[in-house]
């Protein structure tokens, strides 16, 4: 994922953390809600923080 945020949050942390959890020991559902929750998080976080657009050229 391009653009990822460079300070994580407790929250984005733990579920992080779940997921490898979920890959070390091969459990898919641990690994999938982990998965869903980092989605969660980052998708409340592009919302708030928009990225700015390109901007327009004042040139004629």
């Amino acid at each position: 994922m391009a653009g990822r945020r460079k300070v994580l949050s407790p929250d984005h942390i733990r579920a992080l953390i779940k997921e490898a959890i979920g890959i070390i020991e091969g459990d898919r559902a641990i690994q999938a809600e982990a998965a869903a929750e980092i989605a969660a998080i980052e998708a409340a976080y592009a919302s708030s923080n928009p990225e700015p657009g390109p901007k327009r050229s004042t040139r004629s």
